[in-house]
């Protein structure tokens, strides 16, 4: 999956893209216990909600607070940003970009509902997956 992180320019109403991560590795149950997490705490069950990759980590994500306004961190690996763009390479982990910022209820609901929109898009019977050319 592509990550990216923009930033709200309130004089223009646009989004700036600030970083983007071409290329991170999500599976799917990271995701589902992801939105597991993310539900319950919205639903008042839990007092935080967190998603790691457990595979080739690149971005880290966790909610806190409620039931008013959400308390986001997230956290993304530049390996992947500098060794492409710069040709500047590093220990995984080394090199990190922290972002903090506090949402509503509704954005964080918007936020969930655009992340299931878009990994729908992807297929998960494996019948219908096309494996390519054999090597």
């Amino acid at each position: 999956m592509r990550v990216g992180v923009d930033r709200y320019l309130h004089a223009t109403h646009t989004f700036v893209p600030l970083l983007e991560v071409p290329r991170a590795t999500l599976l799917d149950m990271d995701l589902i216990q992801f939105l597991q997490g993310l539900e319950d705490l919205l639903e008042g069950k839990a007092a935080e909600a967190g998603l790691e990759a457990s595979v080739d980590p690149a971005i880290g994500l966790r909610f806190t607070g409620g039931p008013d306004a959400y308390l986001i961190e997230m956290g993304v690996d530049l390996l992947n940003v500098l060794e492409p763009l710069g040709g500047v390479s590093g220990e995984r982990g080394s090199d990190l970009a922290l972002y903090r910022f506090v949402a509503n209820k509704r954005a964080a609901l918007a936020f969930c509902a655009a992340l299931v929109d878009e990994f729908a898009k992807f297929p998960t019977d494996p019948s219908q997956v096309n494996p390519g050319e054999p090597a």
